[in-house]
């Protein structure tokens, strides 16, 4: 998985499907309701990456591409799927923690939250 300059060197434990959505709207009426039926959508589905641990260095890295609240790209080639996204990292958190006899640091409970602002490559069924 590639996030921007960054090539992942752990997937997430857990992440959200980029998978468009289905968007439907219903509006009450005086009698009824109406129901209208936009098709799917993709773009602005909140996107839920998780580690329960990742080095310090890489917890880094992913916090200058949160830093410069640039879009930048979100490549899945690596996990089979030849999707790629143009994203922006909403959230950044993780806990700082020392592991016993080793000298580096990791974080724990790593959480990226993405947002989508564009999709290429993309078969809408």
């Amino acid at each position: 998985m590639i996030l921007g300059t960054l090539t992942l060197p752990w997937d997430p434990d857990k992440w959200t499907i980029p998978d468009p959505q289905q968007v439907i709207l219903e509006q009450p009426t005086y009698l009824s309701d109406v129901i209208f039926f936009y098709g799917e959508k993709i773009v602005g589905k909140r996107i839920e990456l998780e580690w329960e641990w990742m080095s310090k260095e890489q917890f880094d890295a992913l916090d200058v591409l949160y830093q410069a609240n640039l879009p930048i790209v979100w490549n899945l080639e690596e996990v089979s799927d030849p999707r790629t996204f143009t994203v922006e990292i909403e959230k950044l958190d993780g806990t700082l923690f020392d592991v016993a006899l080793w000298d580096q640091l990791y974080r724990k409970d790593v959480k990226v939250s993405l947002i989508i602002l564009e999709a290429t490559d993309l078969v809408m069924s």
